[in-house]
Parts: C-alpha cells; sequence; structure tokens
C-alpha cells in the first residue's frame, strides 16, 4: 500500500520520507515546538514544509505578532502569483510550466492563462484493473473546482512507468499530464509518484502538500474530494472565517513592511454578498470610504451609478458602514487614517455556478443520509426512441428526440413513456407517488413492483442481477426528514437520462446518454419541515443502468 497523505486534526500532513533539515523553530496552535521552513499563508495559515512529504500548517493568530513578522520575512522574498503561467516563481507551478500539455492534440498555452494558486496531483501508479472509473467520477469534481475558481486550480496527471498509463488520449478530460519527454524536469512533484496505486494530493503552488488520499474504490474518491473542496474554500480569502486570522498577521506585519513607505486601508470583509445583490437587481456599486486609524469606518459616500438602484441607497450605505472590516492605513510604519474607493461589479445569476459554489464552498455541508429507496422497473422503451439523436451538445452531451412509430405516424403509447415524453402518474402528478415496499404498479398494462433498495455509497443499480435491460425506463422513490425548512442540494449522477421531482416538482429534468458518477450535477430546491418525497427517473439505453446521489442541506440545519 503506498503512503497515504492526510489532514490530521493537528493540522500535520504526514508523508514516507524523513523530515529535511529544517529553517528555524516554531510553536503550534497547542504550544508544541517543532521545527519548519517557512513557505507562504494561505487564508487563515501559516505553512511551514518540514520535510521531503510533509508539511505543517499553524493559524495565524495562534502565532505572536514578533513570530508573525519572524513569518514574514521569512517569506517575503517569494514572488507573488503570476498573472502568466509562464512567469510562474512557485516551486511547483514554475517547473510545470511548459512541461504539461491537454488532452488529445491540445496544447496548452503559459501566457495565455495565469499561474495557478493550487494543484490537485493525480499520481498514478500499476492498478489492477486500471483507473478508467476512479477518473471517471474524479472528473465532475475537478470540472466544478475549475468553474467555481476559475484560473486558480489546475489538475496534473503523472503516471509513473510502471502504470503503463498516460491518461493524455481524451482531449476532454479535466487534467493535464505531465510530458513524458520533459519528466525529468518536475522533480518537487515527482517524489509523490506512485509505483502502484492511485495517490490524489491537493497542493499549493510551491509544492506544500495540504491533504491527500489514497483511493482504492468509490468511498476513498468521496473522503478527497470533500476534503479538497473544504481546504479548497477554508484557504480562500474570500471566505470570512478567514478574516479573523488574516487580521491578526497583516495587522502585524503592515508596519513592517511599510516602515518606509504608505498604503491605504485594507479591506479585509467585503460586507456586500453577490448572492443577494443580484437578487435585488444591483449590478454595480461605488463608494469611498473613510476608515480611521483604528480601522473603523466613518463617512461613507455612494457615488451615482446607473447599476445601483435608487430605493437600496440607504441600505447599502449601511452596509459598508457597519459591516466592511477594515485593517487602517499605514504611513511610514504608523497605523493612520485614511480612505478607500470601493468599487463592486456584479455578475448576471449564474444558477448552476451557484450550486456549484454551494456544493464545494461549504454551504451545502450537513448530508441528510438515504438509507433506501423503491424502486420500479423495468417499463420498456422501443429501442428507436433512444436512436435518433436530435443534435450534440458543445460539451459533447447526446440530446435524443422521439420519434413516430406505426403505419398511422402516431407516437405509440410505450413510446410516450421514455424519461422525457409522459409518465403514468394520475391527476395528481409526481406529488401523488406514495409507493409502499411491495405495492403493485400498472404502467402501460404491464404489472410492475416496487422494491426497496440500500444504496452502496450512494449507488443504485437498476439491473441487480439482470443483463438484458436495454431500452427502458426506471423510478426510485424516496422520502428524508428535516427539522426545519431549508435550502439543499442533491448530487447526482445517472446512467442515462434523468429526472427528479421534489414535493411533486420537477427540479431537473436532463435526457442525457452518460456513466453514473459521483456528483455529476448539483441539483438545487428547496425542502419543507417534516417528510419530503424524492422521485427519480433514470431511462436506460444500452448496457449499465443505475443512479448515484447523496443530498445536503444548508450548514447548521
Amino acid at each position: 500500500m503506498p503512503a497515504v497523505l492526510r489532514l490530521l486534526a493537528g493540522l500535520t500532513v504526514v508523508g514516507a520520507l524523513p523530515a529535511a533539515p529544517a529553517a528555524s523553530e516554531w510553536k503550534d496552535a497547542k504550544g508544541a515546538t517543532f521545527r519548519g521552513d517557512p513557505v507562504e499563508t494561505a487564508g487563515p495559515l501559516a505553512l511551514f514544509r518540514t520535510g521531503g512529504f510533509s508539511s505543517r500548517f499553524v493559524p495565524l493568530r495562534a502565532l505572536p505578532p514578533a513570530d508573525c513578522v519572524r513569518f514574514f520575512e521569512a517569506v517575503r522574498g517569494r514572488a507573488p502569483r503570476a498573472d502568466r503561467w509562464s512567469a510562474a516563481r512557485g516551486e511547483a507551478t514554475a517547473e510545470l510550466a511548459g512541461r504539461v500539455r491537454a488532452g488529445g492534440a491540445k496544447t496548452v498555452d503559459f501566457d495565455a492563462v495565469p499561474e495557478p494558486e493550487m494543484i490537485v496531483g493525480i499520481f498514478a501508479g500499476r492498478r489492477e484493473g486500471g483507473f478508467s472509473r476512479l477518473l471517471d467520477n474524479l472528473g465532475p469534481f475537478l470540472r466544478r473546482v475549475q468553474r467555481v475558481y476559475p484560473g486558480r486550480v489546475v489538475s496534473v496527471l503523472f503516471p509513473s512507468r510502471q502504470s503503463g498509463f498516460s491518461g493524455g488520449g481524451n482531449p476532454s478530460a479535466p487534467w493535464l499530464h505531465l510530458d513524458p519527454s520533459k519528466a525529468g524536469g518536475v522533480r518537487l512533484l515527482s517524489r509523490f509518484t506512485q509505483a502502484e496505486g492511485l495517490v490524489l494530493v491537493l497542493l499549493t503552488r510551491e509544492g506544500v502538500p495540504l491533504f491527500g488520499q489514497a483511493v482504492d474504490d468509490i468511498p476513498d474518491l468521496m473522503k478527497f474530494v470533500d476534503g479538497a473542496g473544504d481546504i479548497l474554500w477554508e484557504l480562500n480569502p474570500a471566505n470570512p472565517r478567514a478574516a479573523r486570522d488574516r487580521a491578526h498577521y497583516l495587522g502585524a506585519v503592515r508596519p513592517v513592511e511599510f516602515a518606509e513607505g504608505t498604503t491605504g486601508p485594507l479591506l479585509v470583509v467585503d460586507p456586500l454578498r453577490l448572492d443577494a445583490l443580484q437578487v435585488r437587481g444591483v449590478t454595480s456599486v461605488s463608494a469611498r470610504l473613510e476608515v480611521s486609524a483604528e480601522g473603523r469606518v466613518g463617512a461613507v459616500e455612494l457615488a451615482p451609478d446607473p447599476g445601483t438602484p435608487e430605493a437600496l441607497r440607504p441600505a447599502l450605505t449601511e452596509a459598508l458602514r457597519r459591516g466592511a472590516y477594515f485593517l487602517p492605513a499605514i504611513e511610514r510604519g504608523r497605523a493612520v487614517a485614511g480612505a478607500h474607493d470601493y468599487r463592486l461589479t456584479v455578475p448576471p445569476r449564474d444558477e448552476q455556478l451557484a450550486a456549484d459554489a454551494a456544493w464545494v464552498k461549504g454551504e451545502a455541508r450537513t448530508e441528510v443520509p438515504i438509507s433506501s429507496w423503491l424502486v420500479l422497473k423495468a417499463i420498456r422503451v422501443p429501442e428507436q426512441v433512444f436512436s435518433t439523436i436530435a443534435g450534440v451538445d458543445a460539451d459533447g452531451t447526446v440530446m435524443l428526440s422521439a420519434v413516430s412509430a406505426g403505419a398511422a405516424g402516431k407516437i405509440s403509447t410505450a413510446s410516450q413513456m421514455n424519461a422525457f415524453n409522459s409518465d403514468w402518474f394520475g391527476p395528481e402528478g409526481a406529488g401523488g407517488v406514495r409507493p409502499q415496499e411491495g405495492q403493485p404498479q400498472e404502467v402501460d398494462g404491464e404489472k410492475l413492483v416496487w422494491k426497496r433498495v440500500k444504496p452502496e455509497h450512494g449507488l443504485v443499480d437498476f439491473l441487480g442481477r439482470a443483463r438484458n435491460l436495454d431500452y427502458c425506463v426506471g423510478y426510485a422513490w424516496t422520502e428524508v426528514e428535516v427539522p426545519a425548512d431549508t435550502d439543499a442540494w442533491l448530487g447526482i449522477g445517472s446512467d442515462d437520462g434523468l429526472k427528479v421531482w421534489v414535493n411533486g416538482a420537477l427540479v431537473n429534468d436532463r435526457w442525457i446518454r452518460r456513466t453514473s458518477r459521483l456528483d455529476d450535477d448539483v441539483v438545487p430546491f428547496r425542502l419543507k419541515a417534516g417528510r419530503n418525497q424524492i422521485l427519480v427517473k433514470i431511462q436506460n439505453a444500452m448496457g449499465l443502468w443505475s443512479f448515484t446521489c447523496r443530498l445536503r442541506v444548508r450548514a447548521g440545519q
């Protein structure tokens, strides 16, 4: 079994190699002494390298002001993140620039993309049975992270010579891969390459390992994507939970950094939330804020702005005055009063991006277990219903269309029963579906029975032992209970087409050909206090027939 990197409760990542000589002595949040080489700050943490495979993280507020300054002096010579990856100065990102390529015939223009902040390293060794299923399930997480953190997170595949695997043939793969002819120039990250198995590691641009997981099966993969997603959000400067630590550190080092110069007030926490502004029709906000030498906001002058509705100006002024968290201006090492020109452009609301962000940024944090489903299968659908292609989307999604059948040119009853034409529901619609285990159900003259199925790590397999269920439709129903009305999200993948109803309301409708992948779609909706019904409908074209899902509600509810 290869070495497993993990984020432990003590914020230490431990690997297989002995610690390298460390630069100096420090204390962690519990007062324990350790030796480490300061590397960088990330969100609320100070990162230290303690060995070839090991790191240590200390909350910034746990460092006394003198140690904050000592840390700052140790890392101030490191170059900031570059606008162009070709100009990267991070130890890991500089090694990778020019040495990784995209799948298929695609190339990477290192002058056109920014230097990444974080790297998801995919270290593949020899594995019986290959990596296809695991990497296929990793793909939705990587694509989601790239959408939520555009230009900030890159994924790179590092196959070992023993693996016999390149992973570079798929042009739509969400990872880059190491160019074998240039692999010799990548020394820092090559240390994580495995002779056997698959290991995933989240690293900073300096190559500091933050979190890792040996991945042998889907539960291992779930641990990695959830852990890595949590860490990416915790280390994001936009996370308000990082404000206290960042303010403590910057409050200590800014007088040193500007001992012979000046700088204006620094906004640590923005009080205006984009989602709240979007629903109220705000597209931009401009203001001038006066900030005292103690960091308190005084006068706020909201500038004339066509993107700011007149009726909201008093509320926005008050929100900026009461909610903005500043560090004061610095003049030759002393805190002084100053002014801050606030500018905010509010992008249009993107519902899918908002759902993706909630899933990886911690809003969708509390998991609601689903212990079993009642399953109804298999409703046959003629092959021609599935085989007519209406078009192919830019992302490769195959769109299917129903066809007329019979001499009269009518669509048969069976044809209408594919996932996107019609359902057997009664007058109450999907909300009237309340099955019991063993209950018979007549559909298009055929008698079926609702059977209870327990998911395996969220996966519901419609095939079971059957191997001859092509061109059919099935349903799965379950009930969940929550203590109060709440926002909720369903991470779901399907093989193939998918519909989801919650309390009778259709919340997802995708006519698609694909395999079941972990969290392929994130579907937002509301749950009411008490019992809620979820009905899923899956169409199968050929081969495997299943869906995988997990349900989460807003944190704290």
